[in-house]
Protein backbone atom coordinates (compact mmCIF):
# COMPACT_ATOMS: atom_id res chain seq x y z
CA UNK A 1 0.00 0.00 0.00
CA UNK A 2 1.33 3.75 -0.79
CA UNK A 3 2.77 6.00 2.03
CA UNK A 4 -0.53 8.73 1.35
CA UNK A 5 -3.21 5.58 1.95
CA UNK A 6 -1.55 4.37 4.94
CA UNK A 7 -1.33 7.55 6.54
CA UNK A 8 -5.23 7.68 5.51
CA UNK A 9 -5.56 4.58 7.08
CA UNK A 10 -4.00 5.87 10.30
CA UNK A 11 -5.71 9.25 10.13
CA UNK A 12 -9.13 7.63 9.84
CA UNK A 13 -9.02 5.36 12.22
CA UNK A 14 -7.02 7.58 14.70
CA UNK A 15 -9.75 10.35 14.02
CA UNK A 16 -12.90 8.10 14.68
CA UNK A 17 -10.89 7.07 17.81
CA UNK A 18 -10.54 10.48 18.85
CA UNK A 19 -14.83 12.07 17.91
CA UNK A 20 -16.04 9.35 20.26
CA UNK A 21 -14.27 8.02 22.68
CA UNK A 22 -11.79 11.08 23.79
CA UNK A 23 -13.65 14.73 25.56
CA UNK A 24 -11.78 17.53 23.80
CA UNK A 25 -12.62 19.94 26.69
CA UNK A 26 -14.85 20.47 29.56
CA UNK A 27 -17.04 22.74 31.14
CA UNK A 28 -17.77 22.49 34.94
CA UNK A 29 -16.79 19.09 34.78
CA UNK A 30 -19.40 18.09 31.93
CA UNK A 31 -17.45 16.46 29.02
CA UNK A 32 -17.89 17.59 25.13
CA UNK A 33 -16.86 14.73 23.04
CA UNK A 34 -18.60 13.04 19.74
CA UNK A 35 -21.26 11.05 21.72
CA UNK A 36 -22.36 14.24 23.13
CA UNK A 37 -22.80 15.61 19.96
CA UNK A 38 -24.67 12.78 19.19
CA UNK A 39 -27.14 13.28 22.04
CA UNK A 40 -27.65 16.80 21.41
CA UNK A 41 -28.39 17.13 17.47
CA UNK A 42 -31.88 16.72 17.77
CA UNK A 43 -32.18 19.38 20.30
CA UNK A 44 -30.76 21.37 17.48
CA UNK A 45 -32.82 20.77 14.41
CA UNK A 46 -36.30 20.98 16.93
CA UNK A 47 -35.42 23.65 19.15
CA UNK A 48 -33.20 25.63 16.49
CA UNK A 49 -35.34 29.03 17.28
CA UNK A 50 -34.51 29.03 20.73
CA UNK A 51 -30.95 28.29 20.27
CA UNK A 52 -30.93 30.95 17.27
CA UNK A 53 -31.87 33.34 20.36
CA UNK A 54 -29.63 32.06 22.68
CA UNK A 55 -26.79 32.60 20.25
CA UNK A 56 -27.78 36.22 19.83
CA UNK A 57 -30.96 38.57 18.46
CA UNK A 58 -29.60 39.00 14.99
CA UNK A 59 -28.70 35.29 14.35
CA UNK A 60 -31.17 33.99 12.04
CA UNK A 61 -32.58 30.50 12.44
CA UNK A 62 -31.21 28.88 9.42
CA UNK A 63 -27.95 29.69 10.48
CA UNK A 64 -28.53 26.78 13.65
CA UNK A 65 -29.69 24.02 10.64
CA UNK A 66 -25.97 25.01 9.32
CA UNK A 67 -24.43 25.09 12.02
CA UNK A 68 -25.75 21.64 12.82
CA UNK A 69 -24.94 20.11 9.47
CA UNK A 70 -21.52 21.46 9.61
CA UNK A 71 -21.13 18.96 12.74
CA UNK A 72 -23.07 15.88 11.34
CA UNK A 73 -20.09 16.34 8.47
CA UNK A 74 -17.26 16.48 11.54
CA UNK A 75 -19.09 13.61 13.13
CA UNK A 76 -17.95 11.31 9.66
CA UNK A 77 -15.08 13.13 9.02
CA UNK A 78 -12.93 9.93 9.92
CA UNK A 79 -15.11 7.81 7.44
CA UNK A 80 -14.94 10.55 4.89
CA UNK A 81 -11.01 10.14 5.61
CA UNK A 82 -10.95 6.47 4.91
CA UNK A 83 -13.34 6.97 1.58
CA UNK A 84 -10.03 8.20 0.40
CA UNK A 85 -8.11 4.71 0.60
CA UNK A 86 -11.40 3.27 -1.77
CA UNK A 87 -10.95 5.84 -4.66
CA UNK A 88 -8.39 6.31 -7.22
CA UNK A 89 -6.00 9.38 -7.92
CA UNK A 90 -7.08 12.91 -7.21
CA UNK A 91 -10.39 11.89 -5.60
CA UNK A 92 -8.68 10.28 -2.90
CA UNK A 93 -6.74 13.11 -2.42
CA UNK A 94 -9.27 15.63 -2.40
CA UNK A 95 -11.91 13.60 -0.02
CA UNK A 96 -8.70 12.88 2.56
CA UNK A 97 -8.72 16.55 2.56
CA UNK A 98 -11.65 17.26 3.11
CA UNK A 99 -12.33 15.42 5.73
CA UNK A 100 -9.71 16.41 7.69
CA UNK A 101 -10.49 20.07 7.56
CA UNK A 102 -13.33 19.77 10.00
CA UNK A 103 -11.44 18.34 12.82
CA UNK A 104 -8.71 21.28 12.17
CA UNK A 105 -10.87 23.77 12.73
CA UNK A 106 -12.98 22.54 15.41
CA UNK A 107 -9.73 22.11 17.51
CA UNK A 108 -8.54 25.41 16.64
CA UNK A 109 -12.18 26.75 17.46
CA UNK A 110 -11.61 24.50 21.21
CA UNK A 111 -8.21 26.16 21.57
CA UNK A 112 -9.17 29.75 21.05
CA UNK A 113 -12.42 29.37 23.02
CA UNK A 114 -10.51 28.57 25.75
CA UNK A 115 -8.57 31.51 25.65
CA UNK A 116 -12.31 33.53 25.66
CA UNK A 117 -11.18 33.90 21.32
CA UNK A 118 -14.07 34.92 20.54
CA UNK A 119 -15.67 35.48 24.03
CA UNK A 120 -19.02 33.74 25.05
CA UNK A 121 -17.99 30.18 23.82
CA UNK A 122 -20.12 28.47 26.30
CA UNK A 123 -22.71 29.96 24.16
CA UNK A 124 -22.07 27.56 21.41
CA UNK A 125 -20.44 24.69 22.64
CA UNK A 126 -22.95 23.61 24.89
CA UNK A 127 -23.91 21.12 22.09
CA UNK A 128 -20.88 19.10 22.60
CA UNK A 129 -21.72 18.30 26.35
CA UNK A 130 -22.39 15.32 27.74
CA UNK A 131 -23.12 15.34 31.71
CA UNK A 132 -23.39 11.15 31.57
CA UNK A 133 -20.01 9.44 30.33
CA UNK A 134 -20.47 6.01 28.68
CA UNK A 135 -18.02 4.14 30.97
CA UNK A 136 -17.59 6.18 34.49
CA UNK A 137 -13.97 7.33 34.07
CA UNK A 138 -12.96 5.62 31.50
CA UNK A 139 -15.06 6.52 28.15
CA UNK A 140 -14.91 9.24 27.29
CA UNK A 141 -10.83 9.52 28.51
CA UNK A 142 -10.56 12.84 29.90
CA UNK A 143 -7.00 13.97 30.21
CA UNK A 144 -6.65 17.58 31.28
CA UNK A 145 -3.37 19.05 29.43
CA UNK A 146 -4.11 22.55 27.79
CA UNK A 147 -5.20 26.06 28.78
CA UNK A 148 -8.30 27.08 30.44
CA UNK A 149 -10.09 30.00 31.03
CA UNK A 150 -11.25 29.42 34.26
CA UNK A 151 -15.02 27.32 32.94
CA UNK A 152 -13.35 25.51 30.45
CA UNK A 153 -10.42 22.96 30.07
CA UNK A 154 -9.22 21.92 27.61
CA UNK A 155 -8.46 18.15 27.70
CA UNK A 156 -5.93 16.16 25.28
CA UNK A 157 -8.83 15.40 22.83
CA UNK A 158 -8.24 18.47 21.00
CA UNK A 159 -4.65 17.79 20.73
CA UNK A 160 -5.39 14.73 19.17
CA UNK A 161 -8.68 16.36 16.91
CA UNK A 162 -5.79 18.38 15.58
CA UNK A 163 -3.26 15.96 14.99
CA UNK A 164 -5.47 13.76 13.15
CA UNK A 165 -7.07 16.45 11.00
CA UNK A 166 -3.29 17.41 10.15
CA UNK A 167 -2.22 13.71 9.12
CA UNK A 168 -5.30 13.54 7.38
CA UNK A 169 -4.36 16.91 5.56
CA UNK A 170 -0.54 15.19 4.61
CA UNK A 171 -2.11 12.03 3.46
CA UNK A 172 -4.64 13.98 1.27
CA UNK A 173 -1.29 15.95 0.02
CA UNK A 174 0.90 12.75 -0.34
CA UNK A 175 0.84 11.51 -3.86
CA UNK A 176 -0.65 8.09 -4.17
CA UNK A 177 1.63 6.37 -6.60
CA UNK A 178 5.14 5.09 -5.64
CA UNK A 179 8.10 6.64 -7.69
Amino acid sequence: MEKGKILTLIAGIFLIFTTFMVSWFSVASVNAYGIGLIKNLPEMFGNAESIAISWGSDVPTFAIYIVAVCYIVFLLSGVIILLGIFLNGIKSRIVAIIGAIMPILLSFAILFGSLDLPPNLLVYVNVFLDPEPIVEGFIPLSVNVGPTNGTVIVKLGTYLLLGSGILGLISGILPREEI
